[in-house]
């Protein structure tokens, strides 16, 4: 059938009907020549018309009905409009309705809420005043399990993400890491020991929770709360409380005992690279000072942290949050005396930025007993580049420094003698161009023995500790802290200080991972599930099927059966799950 007969020949009896009634009153065409065109009788078209004019009459389109989108009845649940009601009668608002239904998990919107109580013949509830609103019975809370020590029995039970932890307990118990928190008399409460507080927060910082008080993900979870000898985490208000009790002198002495654990497990070189850190605070009123701020460009108030790393294990060393305009010049000397006294040898060089310290500082350091090796930047002004300026072609030599993948960068120095005010003597001045700046760079140091070209590299690897204390911060979260409290934060980035060394030591047994930051040996080893079974004393970890876990497998220390002491010589072993 083409188009033109489906209008002129239509084989529908409504369409037969339209034509007809179209033509009668539209075109013209009599009634015998409808009937004879149509096949109508008399009678019948007589009742056809009779009908359309009646439906017109009544503002009825006879052909034509107009169609109404949605659904055509409620699709909400009977029951669900049943617990509705039970609410209303109880004067809950339907804030109050959405609010109970969603502790519940049950999702409405308001306006479907208004339009079930509009329906059911409720009406408006009338205005009330906030205690009249605060009286109304609203649906009970979950009472939390209060945090005892975990006493030991036959269980089973599984966590969905929080299994990583675990891992650590035989790393803790073999690096001697238990010992050293043990004597390092943080404070104890009246129901935990202070072991089992300082596990609690390492807990969560081996998970890489974003911040101490958003507990909704890890206070109810029985891995977490295992690994700290705990039935469950303590809650974020007591976390916080207690870290303000804290002292330096704890964190400082924690921070010695960690020096000599992680220095002994590596050939260490003695340099370390020094950085300032400034952690932002955030709240309107702060009796903190303004640091600079590198990542946002601008000076703003903040705790100012330094952060000194090991570039040849990427161990970070020392940690100290307590600075402010009146000492940051004097925290290099600071960590002199503490890695002197943890170690009982004195750092061979420190490798930091120009405004890290002061010269007379620098000074100090050349004429110390062990006369402690420094490279850093000259402060260079007009004077200092015209007179770098006027140095001869033959005076300059040109060095390839390594960059990475292989490649390699052709430089131009002038290795010479400066001096500067407020130190004594003469200093090496590396002064380096066509090195990709715009103007010279000046290196400084006392080392008049090693050869340039690795000074340069020590110091080009300097440049990339800021990326990598980056990282960590981002995956520790150093720069969220919820008070301008300085001693929390100095609590909480010695604990970043041991998760991250736990972190490195694990990446560098891990083959193919050991370079990877923190964040990445966490995703992919680390952030799993497992069924904890504890029976006879002996708990058995069973991990999910992972990717990678094969690979972790192969850790010395989850091979064996690992006798826990501060844990009543509980025995933990490891397993891998056949499923996810």
């Amino acid at each position: 059938m083409d188009a033109k007969t489906f209008f002129t020949s239509p084989s529908n009896s409504s369409q037969k009907r339209y034509e007809a009634l179209k033509a009668f009153y539209c075109g013209g065409v009599s009634s015998s020549d409808i009937l004879q065109q149509f096949g109508f009788s008399s009678s019948y078209f007589k009742k056809v018309r009779f009908e359309f004019l009646q439906s017109l009459k009544n503002g009825i389109n006879p052909f034509f009905q107009t169609k109404k989108p949605g659904p055509k009845a409620r699709r909400t649940q009977d029951d669900l409009i049943e617990k509705i009601i039970l609410l209303r009668k109880r004067n809950f608002s339907i804030s109050d309705i959405k609010a109970a239904l969603h502790a519940d998990h049950q999702s409405l919107s308001l306006d479907t809420i208004d339009k079930i109580l509009k329906d059911e013949g409720f009406a408006p509830l009338l205005k009330r005043s906030h205690q009249e609103r605060i009286e109304i019975s609203l649906p009970q809370k979950i009472t939390t399990t209060r945090s005892t020590q975990l006493i030991l029995t036959n269980e089973e039970f599984t966590t969905e993400h929080a299994a990583g932890c675990l891992l650590f307990l035989p790393l803790l118990h073999s690096l001697g890491i238990i010992d050293a928190i043990k004597m390092s008399t943080f404070p104890k409460t009246n129901d935990l020991s202070d072991l089992q507080m300082i596990l609690s927060f390492l807990a969560l910082k081996l998970m890489g929770n974003k911040r101490w008080s958003h507990d909704t993900n890890w206070n109810m979870d029985r891995a977490l709360g295992f690994f700290a000898g705990l039935n469950v985490l303590p809650k974020s208000t007591t976390l916080s409380t207690y870290s303000y009790r804290v002292t330096r002198s704890s964190n400082y002495e924690l921070l010695k005992q960690l020096s000599r654990i992680f220095q002994d497990l590596e050939d260490d070189a003695g340099d370390f690279n020094l950085d300032f850190k400034a952690i932002p605070h955030w709240g309107d009123d702060s009796i903190l000072e303004k640091n600079w701020c590198g990542s946002r460009s601008k000076a703003m108030k903040s705790i100012l942290s330094l952060i000194v790393q090991n570039p040849g294990t990427n161990y970070i060393s020392y940690t100290n949050a307590e600075l402010n305009h009146n000492t940051q010049n004097d925290a290099v000397l600071d960590f002199v005396d503490f890695w002197t006294e943890g170690t009982g040898t004195a750092p061979k060089m420190l490798i930091f930025d120009s405004k890290l310290t002061t010269y007379q500082n620098l000074d100090k350091l050349n004429k110390s007993k062990e006369s402690v090796k420094f490279l850093t930047l000259r402060r260079r002004g007009k004077t200092l580049i015209e007179q770098t300026n006027a140095i001869p072609e033959s005076e300059w030599q040109y060095v390839f420094i390594e960059r990475s993948k292989g490649k390699k960068q052709k430089i131009r120095i002038h290795d010479g003698r400066c001096k500067f005010r407020n130190y004594e003597g003469e200093a090496r001045e590396i002064i380096l161009t066509d090195h990709g700046r715009e103007r010279p760079t000046f290196l400084i140091t006392n080392d008049f023995e090693t050869d340039a070209k690795n000074l340069i590299k020590k110091y080009a690897r300097r440049w990339l500790v800021e990326k990598e204390i980056a990282e960590q911060i981002d995956f520790f979260h150093l720069n969220t802290p919820s008070s301008s409290i300085v001693v929390k934060v100095d609590f909480d980035l010695t604990l970043s200080l041991l998760a991250h060394n736990l972190y490195q030591y694990i990446a560098k047994k891990i083959p193919g991972f050991e370079n990877c930051n923190a964040e990445t040996i966490f995703r992919k080893f680390f952030n799993n599930g497992a069924t904890i079974k504890v029976l006879d004393g002996v708990a058995t970890v069973q991990l999910k099927k992972k990717t990678h876990l094969p690979l972790l497998m192969e850790l010395p220390w989850l091979k064996t059966l690992t006798s826990l002491p501060w844990r009543e010589n509980l025995k933990i072993a490891f397993e891998a799950s056949t499923s996810t």
